[in-house]
């Protein structure tokens, strides 16, 4: 769950001090733009965060005993 949360936590850090140097907040100047591009970049690199959050739960289901369907490992 953590390649899900940080890194939108990351671009909620950075999007709040974007609004905070207002225009200056995506130009050059600053760096902020490119420090929201670089974590927006690894979100799509590693993974939809869909695809994460599916597996986060297919672990926790069968964890629980409840998985759907037959994966091949005893529950």
């Amino acid at each position: 769950m953590i390649k899900v949360v940080v890194p939108n936590m990351a671009l909620k850090v950075v999007d709040r001090a974007i609004q905070q140097h207002s225009g200056g907040g995506i130009s050059q100047d600053f760096g902020l733009a490119l420090a929201w591009a670089h974590p927006r970049a690894l979100r799509l690199a590693g993974a939809p965060d869909e695809v994460h959050c599916r597996t986060v739960a297919r672990l926790e289901l069968r964890k629980e005993g409840r998985l759907g369907w037959d994966t091949g490992h005893a529950a």
